[in-house]
């Protein structure tokens, strides 16, 4: 007769053996280049940074570089599909009907695995609508893929948290 194992030892043990493959920031571990992992920690967190900036200054141009053509992102309830979609049906007219626009991510992690780099964080964006303050924050998950040219946003997903409150 053949005996199961029970479900939450058969979860933990699948757990441990997901958990086992994944590359963690760690001082002894390399990256597919060979390079301690806190470069490439460093390479996306400037990604980060550069897209807050673009958000703020209004130009959106420096961004083409980080996100990748296919990105997918979930923002507000919605899918978008496409770098081009995603610039012009949703930041760009946001960016145009927006102004005083601060954008901060706090409390980022970044981890990796192989080419794949996840990091999560908080965010609070602050601006002005018809001379109206705006203030939004909520929680942030963004998925990057290491190409020839870096590191690419592939995936962004924005859940925002109480009107004007902390996610």
């Amino acid at each position: 007769m053949v005996r199961f194992a029970r479900p939450h030892l058969v979860a933990l043990a699948a757990a441990a053996v997901l958990v086992g493959g994944c590359t963690i920031e760690r001082a002894d571990v390399r990256t597919p280049s060979g390079e301690p992992p806190e470069a490439d920690t460093a390479r996306v967190r400037k990604a980060i940074d550069a897209i807050a900036r673009a958000f703020e200054s209004g130009d959106l141009a420096p961004l083409d570089t980080i996100y990748h053509e296919s990105v997918t992102a979930y923002e507000d309830g919605r899918v978008v599909q496409g770098w081009l979609q995603y610039r012009d049906q949703y930041l760009a007219p946001e960016v145009e009907a927006l102004t005083q626009r601060q954008l901060r991510f706090e409390d980022i992690s970044v981890r990796l695995a192989g080419n794949t780099a996840w990091a999560t964080c908080r965010y609070t964006r602050q601006a002005l609508r018809d001379g109206e303050p705006v203030l939004a924050r909520g929680l942030s998950t963004m998925i990057f893929r290491k190409v020839a040219g870096g590191w690419r946003l592939v995936h962004s997903h924005t859940s925002p948290g109480a009107p004007g409150g902390s996610p």
